[in-house]
């Protein structure tokens, strides 16, 4: 496979600013924010309908394992479909297609007519991009960024994800008391329509791949042999599923941790999410500007536990104040896992492996949703708090074996 795209400036300084000056760079930086706050924002609104319209945990972690589920069953499969298509074009006709399912699901609310499982699958939908999104969006802007620039592209990226972390949530409890659920969907329709169209201006041209022998299938059996052989990229997608598995998870119990132990509304719920994107935000800053490749796998791996640590003790705090804090930290702890996930294993793969491995990265990911669905059904029994704190303390002692089985991960490495 061979690509062509806009000169990557690969020799520069990895400047974050001096990234930010190419305008193909910028604008698949901004398509990755507009998306971000849409679907950080929707999925604080979402929870918040769910909860009051059935006033069941399960239920509620449900629409975000519906969310995610897409990341196990197609996140593969999208890595390795990306290099036969025109990535640029495969993503305008997707955030054109979110554009359109938001806006009938606006339709639907307005009119009184939404039902849960048409809100499911419009959910779904997002979800189908959002796998998209992290194996071909993340892939295109280390490419236009360059190699060399990797730490300053991802870091930059993770800032947007981490500030829409931040935003999208506060918004969307604001939107949710403002104007219902049927303005969180309109808003939704605007901003992918924006993103649509600043993807369009993008000078970015993939070339389908030359040899036609390798199927999809062979792909994905490809990548996932080449993560087999790399004991670098092995780690890194051992430190996914666990985090994904056992610390994400917590995320659709916050609506439900909010109202029943601490009595809050959907406003203060939005602000009590916006504090881990805040953290994250300006850990990725951090990352961005000064981050050293041979330290990678240390900022990935100890980012990574304290976010574990952080979601463990947040669960048995029981005050808001504490718990905005406790966020805030676990947050700074995520964008280091944020930030060199992609960096890891986009650095120690060949360009012509890059999609197929990141659509097994995807799939890793993908192991939020089994996660979701757990402290789902252990919150209808032991109750959201006890549930989280659960999950979050397999978690860490998962971190523990993982760091004696790969020692690297707490070592100097070189991408």
């Amino acid at each position: 496979m061979s690509d062509t795209h806009q000169p990557t400036n690969s020799g520069r300084s990895g400047s974050p600013l001096a990234l930010l000056g190419q305008k193909n760079f910028r604008r698949v930086w901004l398509v990755g924010a507009v998306a971000g706050t849409m679907r950080w924002l929707d999925m604080l609104a979402i929870g918040v309908y769910v909860l009051e319209v059935t006033n069941s945990p399960l239920t509620v972690a449900m629409t975000l394992f519906v969310r995610m589920l897409p990341m196990l069953l197609f996140g593969a499969v999208a890595g390795a479909y990306a290099e036969r298509v025109d990535r640029k074009k495969f993503l305008v006709k997707f955030l054109f297609l979110l554009a359109a399912v938001y806006f009938v699901l606006f339709l639907l609310a307005y009119s009184g007519n939404l039902e849960l499982w048409q809100l499911s699958i419009g959910v779904f939908i997002s979800g189908i991009f959002w796998a998209l999104e992290l194996t071909v969006r993340r892939t295109m802007i280390a490419e236009i960024g360059g190699i060399k620039n990797i730490s300053a592209a991802m870091g930059l990226d993770t800032c947007t994800n981490n500030a829409t972390r931040a935003l999208g949530p506060f918004a969307g409890g604001f939107l949710y008391e403002t104007f219902g659920l049927e303005g969180t969907l309109l808003l939704g329709t605007t901003l992918h329509i924006i993103a649509g169209f600043m993807m369009i201006k993008v000078i970015y041209v993939s070339e389908p791949i030359r040899d036609v022998r390798l199927s999809i299938v062979e792909n994905i059996i490809d990548g996932v042999r080449f993560v087999k052989s790399s004991r670098a990229v092995m780690a890194t997608l051992a430190v996914t599923i666990v985090l994904n598995l056992f610390g994400f998870s917590f995320m659709s119990m916050v609506p439900v941790i909010a109202k029943n132990e601490l009595g809050l509304s959907p406003f203060p719920t939005g602000v009590l999410m916006s504090a881990e994107g805040c953290g994250a935000l300006v850990g990725a800053l951090l990352i961005a500007f000064f981050a050293n490749s041979r330290r990678f796998h240390q900022i990935y791996f100890f980012g990574a536990s304290l976010y574990l640590c952080c979601v463990i003790a947040f669960s048995v705090s029981g005050y808001f104040t504490s718990s905005v804090l406790l966020l805030l930290v676990g947050g700074f702890g995520l964008s280091g896992f944020a930030a060199m996930q992609s960096a890891l294993v986009i650095g120690n793969t060949p360009p012509e492996k890059r999609n197929r491995v990141m659509g097994v990265l995807a799939t890793c990911i993908g192991f939020g949703p089994v996660g979701i669905l757990i402290v789902g059904m252990m919150a209808d029994q032991l109750g959201a708090a006890n549930a989280v704190t659960l999950m979050s303390g397999i978690g860490i002692a998962l971190m523990i074996c993982v760091t004696l089985f790969w020692p690297e991960m707490r070592k100097l490495c070189q991408i």
